[in-house]
């Protein structure tokens, strides 16, 4: 009789049930993962592709970002910016949304007021 020979380097053994469930569990998850990811790619952080300011060019109003924005003085009040802002007429409409935009409290060297 012939005698046989296993050669132990190309023989390959089945991973335990423990070892195959939790490879299957990381495959599962990477999948999990890559789907996510797919999802989150096409809505985008603005909630949807194409809803960005640059989707249409064109559209909406082009302003400087500054404008936009005030920088709190030494010295300044809400009565004294309104009235830079708007030096006629009546300025309590925007006294008030200047108020709102601050939530009532006094106003800090250095703070940052959006503007109405």
């Amino acid at each position: 009789m012939a005698a046989i020979t296993i050669d132990h380097r190309r023989a390959r053994r089945r991973p335990s049930p423990a070892v195959a469930a939790r490879r299957l569990q990381v495959a599962g998850i990477g999948a999990l993962l890559v789907a996510a990811c797919a999802v989150w790619t096409q809505t985008g952080a603005t909630g949807g592709t194409g809803n960005g300011p640059l989707a249409v060019p064109g559209t909406g109003p082009i302003s400087p970002a500054a404008a936009h924005i005030w920088v709190v003085q030494p010295g300044e009040t809400l009565w004294g910016i309104a009235r830079q802002l708007q030096p006629s007429g009546d300025i309590r409409p925007l006294v008030d949304a200047l108020s709102a935009e601050v939530h009532d409290r006094p106003l800090q060297i250095g703070e940052r007021l959006i503007l109405p």
